[in-house]
């Protein structure tokens, strides 16, 4: 059975984090991430990609393993290296490597996060470079950043680089139609049109689109049923506003 809540989880997580979650679950996510994101969207992009990367089960939103119980920040394969006071130096990335140089004591992997990324010192980022080229089979690298130019380019390149914005612009609601309109209707992109719609109703407060917002639900529930993609389609193309 759907539950409402997990719609509403589901529709709040952008579609690139989900594609992460199934990238970690399937083994095929890379162990160096540089992820660009907002200062406030990360802390949520941190939690729920941790969490799936130590989940010793399923990765689930309604797993009860040790890990997920135990929650992301109390987890002992879990770290984060921050800036004392401004930058992050040298020895807190030596430390955070040698923590890793044992196996995970719970979980399949382990995970540090540089959080700003930005603010690792250059001595610290060229000790972290080599770590970066063959890093243990265990081990997942999270650099979060708002500004990936201003690390240096051989740690970028090292990395995989995943972008989250923001789907605001007018631009993005043009193209998401068009993909409404002839491609799949699958339920990731009725997610992303979710996201979508719910940040043009917080701009707006326009009814029209609270109407599209509680259609999308709809829809996503029917796909969810199996239902039918084309009447599912037709019934979101109706209410979605053309302005």
């Amino acid at each position: 059975m759907f539950s409402m809540s997990t719609v509403m989880r589901n529709f709040e997580m952008s579609s690139q984090l989900q594609d992460m979650i199934r990238l970690v679950r399937s083994r095929q996510l890379a162990q160096a991430l540089l992820i660009s994101a907002k200062s406030d969207q990360q802390t949520d992009i941190v939690a729920k990609l941790a969490r799936a990367m130590l989940c010793e089960e399923t990765g689930g939103d309604n797993c009860r393993c040790r890990s997920c119980a135990a929650g992301v920040n109390s987890h002992p394969d879990y770290s984060e290296c921050l800036p004392s006071p401004r930058t992050i130096g040298k020895e807190a990335v030596s430390a955070a490597v040698a923590g890793l140089a044992s196996g995970p004591l719970w979980a399949p992997m382990k995970v540090v996060v540089f959080r700003p990324a930005e603010a690792l010192s250059r001595e610290a980022e060229t000790f972290l470079l080599k770590h970066l080229e063959e890093p243990p089979p265990y081990v997942y690298y999270l650099l979060l950043t708002q500004n990936p130019e201003a690390i240096i380019a051989t740690i970028r390149s090292r990395c995989q680089h995943w972008r989250f914005t923001a789907a605001t612009a007018d631009a993005d609601g043009i193209d998401l139609w068009q993909q409404l309109q002839s491609e799949p209707l699958t339920t990731d992109r009725v997610e992303q049109a979710a996201y979508w719609v719910r940040q043009r109703y917080r701009q707006t407060q326009s009814l029209a689109w609270l109407r599209a917002w509680e259609t999308v639900q709809d829809v996503y529930r029917q796909l969810e049923a199996n239902g039918n993609e084309e009447l599912a389609r037709a019934q979101l193309l109706r209410v979605w506003p053309r302005r």
